[in-house]
């Protein structure tokens, strides 16, 4: 059952929240098998779900919510000890306000795109032989055309939580579906449905970038742009600084301290690899006009040319529409700026202090 909870749980987080990409938490390793990948798992795929969500909630004769679409697409970019690594995109667009949400991180995908069927069914059988406690439902079987369930249920009189889980026999997850209830009065659903497995062109990088080397702070700028730029106000947000914690073959781990204009104080651990990471990208990958692409959704990140600060304007564009902009320094791949949209007209603009 710890398997199962920490599945659940770890879905919840990156399903149900859009964190701020600058200050995510990566989770505890959750759902790794002990089992060698299957060859179908490789760097060079880019596995693309389509999104949607929302949230509401209700008193009386009120009631306030939002619902989302959009993409999570991973990028496979190298296997360490057995765990596939890549890059995770998650784009969003409110369906009533049409604006825009991005963030973007190096993930452990084990359990993101793929789970071992036989640790999963080792795990419901052993719960059930347990016992289970009451409200809870644990369960796989046969989804028909060769496809399979896993579904997790738990239920009290004050909330519920559902988690619906379909893959395939090779353990590529099709579609995931997501309920979370507490009480009467506020509710969230969540859904991903595959949409392809496709290749994608990266070149092979082996070294760290310079990048790495340094532990920057940057100033972090709350942006408010509404009614199409029509009115916009900016203000300070905090700052945030990172240095390098570890690292393991080509897997590198950060320590990241977010400090608020209030004074408030939180810490967490991100990944990277040696293709990007929290505050940097490879050079190599700036010496091209398409950083990276999956025609197949529109879906570019692309090479402007000179930026503000002297370093290389790149940008994310989804169907012909700019998501977000990164700016990096040529030489080490060190992010100078950046314009992140939050949802609901508001962005997140980092700016590097010192290095």
């Amino acid at each position: 059952m710890r398997i199962i909870k920490s599945l659940i749980f770890f879905f919840l987080i990156y399903l149900l929240v859009i964190p701020f990409s600058l200050a995510q938490t990566e989770e505890n390793r959750l759902l790794i098998s002990s089992n060698k990948l299957p060859s179908w798992v490789k760097p060079g795929l880019a596995l693309v779900y389509q999104y949607q969500g929302g949230a509401g909630t209700g008193k009386g004769g009120d009631f306030s919510g939002a619902t989302y679409q959009g993409y999570n697409i991973f990028v496979i970019t190298n296997i360490e000890k057995n765990i596939a690594y890549g890059l995770k995109f998650h784009i969003t667009k409110s369906i009533s306000s049409g604006y825009l949400s991005y963030d973007a991180s190096v993930k452990a995908l084990n359990g993101l795109v793929y789970l071992d069927p036989k640790e999963i069914e080792d795990e419901v059988r052993k719960s059930k032989t347990a016992g289970l406690p009451p409200g809870v439902k644990n369960e796989v079987g046969s989804a028909g055309n060769n496809l399979y369930y896993y579904l997790y249920e738990s239920s009290d009189w004050q909330s519920m939580t559902r988690f619906f889980i379909i893959y395939d026999k090779d353990g590529v997850i099709q579609k995931i579906s997501i309920l979370e209830k507490q009480g009467n009065n506020s509710s969230a659903v969540s859904e991903l449905k595959l949409l392809g497995i496709y290749k994608i062109s990266l070149p092979p990088i082996n070294t760290m970038p310079l990048a790495v080397k340094t532990s920057p702070t940057y100033q972090i700028y709350s942006s408010v742009s509404l009614f199409g730029g029509a009115y916009s106000s900016s203000a300070p947000f905090g700052t945030v600084r990172y240095a390098l914690a570890s690292s393991s073959g080509s897997i590198l781990l950060f320590n990241s301290q977010l400090t608020t204009s209030q004074n408030m104080s939180t810490s967490s651990k991100l990944y990277g690899n040696f293709y990007m990471g929290p505050f940097y990208i490879h050079p190599q990958l700036l010496k091209t006009d398409i950083i990276l692409k999956i025609s197949e959704i529109n879906f570019y990140w692309e090479v402007l040319g000179n930026g503000q600060y002297g370093g290389v304007l790149t940008q994310i564009q989804v169907n012909g529409v700019p998501i977000a902009q990164f700016e990096y320094d040529v030489n080490t791949g060190l992010l100078l700026s950046a314009n992140i949209p939050q949802g609901e007209g508001m962005y997140m603009i980092p700016i590097l202090l010192n290095r």
